[in-house]
């Protein structure tokens, strides 16, 4: 292998990249009819709307809104990781590396493990995500440190077999990733799919104080392992994103059930005889 530095070779005569065959993803539980439902029923209930001080003196008036909010803020934590996941494909699709910056250039190595770093943390965040959301839908009220799939299937194994069965579907799409992760986190093992991830780093380092390899297509072997990582994240997330709003969807009813054991009270309490289901019901 030669280096030479008078410039950059001819692969690498500009540091712009060509388009990417990618496609922006919009991930998300858009299409899930839970996510209708949560807003058809919290619709424009604002906190600061009411004189509540407290937490408990907020649930002790109004529990079924109070419930809303919890469920309401897991969804929401639960699909911000598929939004989050969008980025990735920014990453893989910039225009120009390496990354131009005020401090040091970010070189094509370095950028390529960060996106992979992030799809790891965010990716395997899903799983346990999904176990906190079911775990407060039906309001199971086990402590964070105690939650896992065991201590659920303990729980709703003979009354809720379905939730089980797709928390399972959830845990062996990003079972392999989560070992990746782990080796990531905990060995320090990077799999950037250059088939030499060492001479792939070494080259970009290079690179980046105008120096360039012989013999070696650093711009083209970028790419193609951009495109290996895109084709192995737009899979297993599509795949996950699937599992996961069949997930949130099949607790639709118990949801509801929920709901309207903590409105129905208070319905009673007050003599409405407005339909239940909505945040109008609470003008």
């Amino acid at each position: 292998m030669v280096m030479a530095n008078s410039g950059v070779a001819k692969d690498t005569e500009t540091s712009e990249q060509s388009a990417a065959p990618f496609e922006y993803h919009y991930w998300g539980l858009e299409e899930s009819e839970f996510k209708g439902m949560l807003y058809n029923t919290i619709g424009c209930f604002y906190l600061y709307d009411h004189p509540y001080q407290t937490w408990d003196e907020f649930e002790k008036a109004l529990p079924h809104m109070a419930y809303t909010h919890l469920v309401s803020g897991r969804f929401h934590l639960l699909e911000q990781q598929f939004v989050d996941l969008r980025v990735i494909v920014q990453m893989l699709s910039v225009s120009e590396v390496p990354i131009k910056s005020s401090v040091m250039n970010i070189n094509r190595y370095e950028w390529l493990k960060s996106a992979l770093d992030l799809k790891l943390l965010r990716f395997s965040s899903i799983r346990d995500l999904s176990l906190h959301f079911v775990n407060e839908v039906l309001e199971l009220r086990i402590p964070p440190r105690q939650l896992s799939l065991k201590s659920l299937r303990k729980r709703i194994q003979t009354t809720h077999p379905l939730v089980i069965s797709e928390l399972e579907e959830i845990n062996r799409i990003g079972s392999e990733i989560r070992e990746e992760r782990n080796a990531r986190a905990h060995q320090g093992a990077a799999d950037l799919l250059t088939d030499d991830d060492t001479m792939f780093k070494n080259i970009s380092w290079a690179e980046t104080y105008g120096s360039y390899a012989m013999n070696y297509d650093l711009k083209g072997i970028y790419e193609e392992s951009s495109k290996k990582l895109y084709d192995r994240l737009v899979a297993e997330t599509d795949r996950l994103q699937n599992a996961t709003i069949a997930l949130v969807d099949g607790l639709i009813e118990e949801f509801e059930t929920h709901y309207h054991t903590k409105w129905q009270p208070i319905r009673k309490k007050r003599g409405s005889k407005r339909r239940v289901g909505t945040a109008d019901d609470l003008k």
